[in-house]
Formats: structure tokens, sequence, C-alpha cells
């Protein structure tokens, strides 16, 4: 007998919501398990059959994967006449999460492109998101580029030259065009061909009179000061939120700008972001007087977010570029899809604010059948588990 035939003779002999759930689990996690061990082994024999081995097995640990969305969703159909709970029911995750364009509409248009923020206003984003670099002759440019965190700006990947953004002036970076063939890029080569690096006003300017948020990443050194100081030139306060990897910026930020509204919160909001956060990550966003704290979407937890929400602070998962995303989807969570509604539900489920997603029109897909059918088992997808 097959895993899927055993999975769906477990699924008509049990009338339990809780045997059903620990069925799915078991073979997720066992088939999983599996795969590793067969991966590891491939690796040390370095063998062309092993590596050819080890796609069918994910091919066939993908195909299982739907096989457990129907026992799982078949659990929650079955506890509308059981005491029990479903594990995963539409309440269990926040179906009004904000929608966050991450640097913009990315498969459609470039990142970090005045078109690409116009085109997550026309689909119905809540925020998009965007880097900031402060250039040599002091203008403010958004641009994400190579490079770490630590170490960002680097040109190579991005525009096929040597160097980093902080060593051109505006006029030079004018000039600059990207590289289509960089991984990065989603959008349609042609229009990479076409496009520039924009400043940050052109940016702010072109989205003002959009319902939409910016979430400004203080990606470069030296770029707190300026932008605060652009953003309230604007009279954009309201309508602009600054974060960054570097929580000095926030400080900077939050040392400047104390204001509070009536209702005690910031006035001026403030994000801190973390790739692999500390156990004490909550201490270090509320030191800087963070107004929010931003998670890697596969390190965004239930209890991470509750204990955030606890502290009356705000939540976003932010989502890798698309290579990064890539990369996870297939070597790591073999169950979702690349930025698919099973991978928006299962960081949902954490009940986080806002995700700060690279395919906004699907999350904006899903919420939208979500609003008109919140109670429908049918919406629940399995995806990774983030416990």
């Amino acid at each position: 007998m097959t895993i899927q035939a055993a999975a769906f003779a477990a699924l008509s002999r049990s009338k339990s919501v809780e045997k059903l759930y620990s069925i799915s689990t078991s073979l997720r996690s066992s088939s999983f398990a599996a795969l590793d061990t067969l991966i590891d082994a491939g690796n040390a024999a370095k063998s062309t059959a092993v590596d050819t081995l080890c796609t069918a097995v994910k091919d066939a640990v993908k195909s299982l994967a739907s096989t457990l969305q129907v026992i799982e969703c078949n659990s929650v159909l079955l506890a509308e006449t059981e005491t029990a709970t479903p594990p995963f029911q539409a309440s269990f995750f926040n179906s009004q999460v904000k929608v966050i364009g991450h640097r913009g509409s990315i498969y459609e248009e470039p990142e970090n492109s005045v078109e690409g923020f116009l085109a997550s206003a026309i689909i119905g984003c809540d925020a998009v998101e965007l880097d900031v670099f402060l250039l040599k002759c002091g203008t403010l440019v958004v641009f994400h580029g190579d490079g770490t965190d630590e170490s960002p700006g680097w040109l190579n990947d991005y525009c096929g030259i040597e160097g980093n953004i902080l060593d051109y002036t505006a006029d030079e970076v004018r000039k600059l065009r990207l590289n289509p063939d960089c991984k990065e890029f989603a959008a349609p080569k042609e229009k990479i061909l076409s496009s520039y690096i924009p400043t940050l006003r052109e940016v702010l300017v072109a989205v003002k009179d959009t319902p939409m948020t910016v979430k400004i990443e203080l990606k470069g050194p030296g770029t707190a000061l300026p932008t605060l100081m652009m953003v309230e030139e604007l009279e954009m306060v309201n309508q602009v939120h600054f974060s960054s990897f570097c929580h000095e910026n926030i400080k900077i930020i939050r040392d400047l700008r104390p204001e509070r509204n009536q209702n005690g919160s910031h006035r001026y909001k403030t994000g801190c972001l973390f790739v692999e956060p500390p156990e004490n990550f909550l201490d270090i966003a509320l030191e800087v007087g963070a107004s929010e704290v931003h998670l890697k979407y596969d390190t965004c937890t239930k209890e991470r977010i509750d204990a955030i929400h606890a502290a009356n602070m705000g939540s976003m998962a932010w989502f890798r570029g698309p290579p990064g995303m890539l990369e996870d989807t297939n070597s790591k969570y073999l169950d979702v899809g690349n930025e698919d509604e099973a991978m928006y539900q299962t960081v949902m489920r954490t009940g986080v604010e806002g995700l700060c997603v690279n395919r906004p029109n699907v999350l904006l897909s899903l919420l939208g059948r979500l609003a008109s059918s919140v109670n429908e088992p049918s919406t629940l997808a399995p995806g990774f588990l983030l416990e």
C-alpha cells in the first residue's frame, strides 16, 4: 500500500480530529526525516544516481503534502460534529493581516522603483517596504544592492559593475543601469533594462496621495537623520515607518522624536528588524524605543508574536528576496510552494499583524476569499509548522 493510500484509509476509519491530526503530523515528520537522511547520504556518496533518487523523493514528498491537506481539512469538517477543537481554524490566524509589498510588486515591476510602488497601490496593498542609502553628495536613493546587512549596497550583481553605491553621486547613480540577469530581479527583463535608481524624494512624492503606508528600511550608514528630515518636510510622518537591522538607527529616531499619541502609542513608528532573533529580542527592541518588531517569516512563531503584542508593540513578518525564497522552498519547506497561499497561511497562524511579501497579489487574493468565507474549511492549507 502506498503512503497516500494508507493516509486515505486511515482517514476513512477515524472519527477523531485528534487522531486525524496525529496521522497527518506523523506522516509529515517521518517523510521529511527520511528525506533528510537520504540527502545526507547523497552528499556523502557524491553519486548521480542518489541525486536522481533525492529528486524523486522530493517530488513524492510534495505529493504527500497534498494528501496531508485533505486530512487536515477533513479534520476541521469532522470537528463540526465532535467536541474536539480542530488544529487549524480560520479564526486561529489573523485574516485581517496587512499586506506589505516587499520592495514594491517585484514580479510585475522592477524592485524599489516608482512603478513598482504605484503598482502595489493599484492592487490594494496596505503598505510598501523600501531600502534607503545616503550618497556621498547627500542625496537619499532607494536601492537594495548586493552584500549583507552589515555591508550593503554593492553593485556587482545588481548593476554588473564593481563598487558600492556609496561611492557615487546622485548624477552618477542616475546613469547606472540595472543588470537584467541579476537573480534578485523577478520582473520582466525589458522592464529591468529601462529602469533606474530613484531618489527617496521621487518615491515619497509619487506615493504621498495613495492610502499606503511606506516602511523605509534605513539600509546604509547615516540615513536616519536625513530620512527623518525629508519625511517631516513632506508632511508624511503619519504615513511613514522607519525600520533597520542596525538598531542604533531606531534609537536615533526615537531619541529625536519621542512624541506619543493620546492613546500612548508612538507618533513616529519604528521597527527593529531581526534575521535570527536572540532570546532577548524583545528587550532589545524596547530598549531602543521601537514600536514594532519585524521577524524573518520562518522565525515568526505564535509564542514570539504573542510576546510582542503583550508588550504593546506591532508585529511584521518579512520574506527573503526571490533567490532566498527559492532556496528555502527547495531545501527546507517542501510542503509549501514559493510564497503560495499555503506558506502565507502558515505564517498568518502566528497572529502576526503584517506580512512583507514578494507576491502581494497572491496574499491579497487569499485574504479576499477569507473575508467572504472565513469559516469555510476549504480555505485552510497545512504548510510547514512554526511552533
